[in-house]
């Protein structure tokens, strides 16, 4: 009798065990839209993203810019890129900054304008964006800008800070 009340209980334990971790397992869908990024989960990412974006959030729109310049949870789209980086930028992201600067440098959706990438990869400079300061250097070393140019970039970029 003994013995089969401790099998019993065993299977009730056993079962409140199986039953919990599958219930835990139900609930650790992640939220958190950077996680869902990362694992690729690019249409749920994109959703969060879009709702904190419009809130004014800019490592938000700096995201809902890179689901829209690659493609990734909806349909590849340089305006609306462009439109959320630039958002994010003017509000001081550096990341977006970066990513403004490079469709200007490569002329995707905008007019190419060395200028005006030299201006946003001197902002995204200052806040410490190392990639920012490569793409500037490439910019310089191949003689896409005149010393003129470069002085107006950084003009132009005090309305920034």
């Amino acid at each position: 009798m003994n013995l089969i009340f401790k099998d019993i209980v065993f299977a009730r334990f056993v079962i409140v065990c199986v039953t919990s971790i599958l219930l835990l397992a139900a609930c650790t869908e992640s939220n958190d839209p950077k996680l869902l990024f990362d694992q690729g989960k690019y249409e749920k990412s994109f959703l969060l993203w879009g709702a904190l974006a419009n809130k004014g959030d800019s490592l938000a729109q700096n995201y809902i810019g890179i689901h829209y310049y690659l493609g990734l949870g909806t349909e590849k789209n340089y305006k609306q890129a462009k439109e959320w980086f630039e958002k994010s930028a003017i509000q001081g992201f550096a990341d977006a900054q970066y990513n403004l600067a490079v469709m200007y440098e490569n002329g995707q959706y905008v007019k190419q304008d060395y200028v005006t990438a030299a201006m946003w990869y001197s902002l995204a400079i200052d806040l410490g964006n190392e990639h920012a300061k490569r793409r500037m250097q490439g910019i310089l070393d191949e003689h896409k800008l005149f010393p003129n140019q470069y002085n107006r970039a950084k003009e132009l970029a005090k309305q920034y800070r």
